[in-house]
């Protein structure tokens, strides 16, 4: 028989035990702390752990498929949601009886604690970027290989030196923007109706299909040509949708110190073939450079989901 009598003064009432583990969505494992858990601080670690998976995973665990990504998408949600669901239960499952308040589990220290702790998480993910960062095709000036809104993982440890054919992402004067590399300092070369001049030599290309592309006007048909630049490791598409002004161009030697690009769409890219004042980029420096990309992790075709943009 158990004569334990129970102090309702030392019982937490239903609403405070619902406020007390709701702080855990202000930052997991705050709610622990409150009520007297050291440990719950080792929640404080889920969303550096999370960020540093997400991070990581993109550069050593591509996406391959639509599969694969529509499965790392659930992980990662189910984590998100482990991040913040185990120490709400926890607290709701300890917060029933109240125990003496040590003073790091009191408001005046979990404020202070919160502001610092949130204020470090805002770093991570900046910290995290300096490996491997997501971005988004604005336009389709990278079509065929990025269209708009294709979202591609970069490789922002990228150091040099710039090779042709390499996918990159550079700080424009205008804005950031993504382009493959045709010369590099010392090339010479120039546009003869449509086809690439490098130091003299046309580079090789072959007709793959058509396509129907769709532009500011409405649909036109496009020509989809394969690619191949000098020491290129393999070759690339292009689109090629009609005449435009910079089908022929003179012939330009890289400066030291830059590279010359074009956009894989090349009757709809401002590119180094139009100077800055025109909205294109002119010759880009090296040091603009921000990174390479990698692989596409996200598109509306989900046939390009993990095409490899580094080989």
């Amino acid at each position: 028989m158990n004569d334990t009598i129970e102090d309702p003064v030392d019982r937490r009432s239903v609403p405070a035990r619902v406020g007390v583990a709701a702080l855990n969505l202000i930052l997991p494992g705050l709610g622990l702390i409150r009520i007297g858990d050291w440990r719950g601080a080792l929640f404080f670690v889920a969303p550096v752990a999370l960020g540093a998976l997400i991070t990581f995973g993109f550069g050593h665990l591509p996406i391959t498929g639509f599969g694969t990504a529509v499965s790392a998408l659930v992980l990662v949600t189910v984590l998100l949601a482990a991040m913040y669901i185990a120490p709400i239960l926890l607290t709701w499952r300890q917060s029933r009886h109240r125990i003496p308040s040590r003073w790091w589990s009191r408001w005046y220290a979990l404020m202070p604690m919160t502001v610092v702790v949130l204020g470090l998480l805002q770093s991570v993910a900046p910290l995290m970027h300096h490996f491997y960062k997501p971005f988004y095709a604005p336009s389709d000036s990278m079509a065929p290989t990025i269209g708009s809104d294709d979202k591609f993982v970069v490789d922002m440890r990228w150091r040099g030196p710039p090779k042709r054919g390499a996918v990159i992402v550079f700080q424009a004067a205008d804005s950031v923007r993504i382009s493959r590399i045709a010369a590099v300092a010392g090339d010479r070369i120039a546009m003869r109706a449509g086809l690439l001049i490098v130091n003299g030599v046309a580079v090789a290309q072959h007709t793959e299909g058509r396509v129907m592309v769709d532009d500011i006007d409405g649909r036109h048909p496009a020509t989809i040509l394969r690619e191949r630049l000098p020491s290129e490791r393999s070759s690339h598409r292009i689109l090629d949708t009609d005449t435009s002004l910079f089908d022929d161009t003179r012939e330009v030697t890289v400066p030291p110190g830059h590279i010359f690009v074009l956009g894989d769409n090349r009757d709809r890219s401002a590119d180094s073939r139009m100077p800055v004042e025109q909205q294109g980029v002119g010759m880009v420096p090296v040091t603009a450079i921000i990174g390479e990309a990698m692989y596409i992790h996200w598109s509306r075709d989900h046939a390009k989901i993990g095409n490899r943009l580094d080989r």
